[in-house]
């Protein structure tokens, strides 16, 4: 693998740009079309609190649906709303 500090202005249509997490680092290169790769400086990997939530519910647990907000009337003094 060729390691570049800088990449062409255009890359070839099919080339691919490819994020590689090992551990603590985030390993990148660029893959042209033809098979050739240009490595790029490896970054310090962020933590990622994704992993702690979900958006699955867990079994047997109701499902909260958000409830449509009341509408509001203006009662045409600025900043006075009345609900409906």
């Amino acid at each position: 693998m060729r390691s570049s500090s800088r990449l062409p202005r255009r890359l070839p249509e099919g080339s691919k740009y490819v994020l590689e997490s090992r551990g603590p680092s985030v390993h990148r290169y660029v893959e042209f079309p033809d098979g050739r790769r240009v490595t790029l400086r490896a970054r310090k990997a962020l933590p990622c609190s994704a992993a702690d939530a979900t958006l699955v519910p867990k079994p047997g647990a109701s499902a909260a649906v958000p409830r449509p907000r009341a509408k509001q009337k203006s009662t045409g003094k600025r900043g006075s709303r009345v609900a409906v």
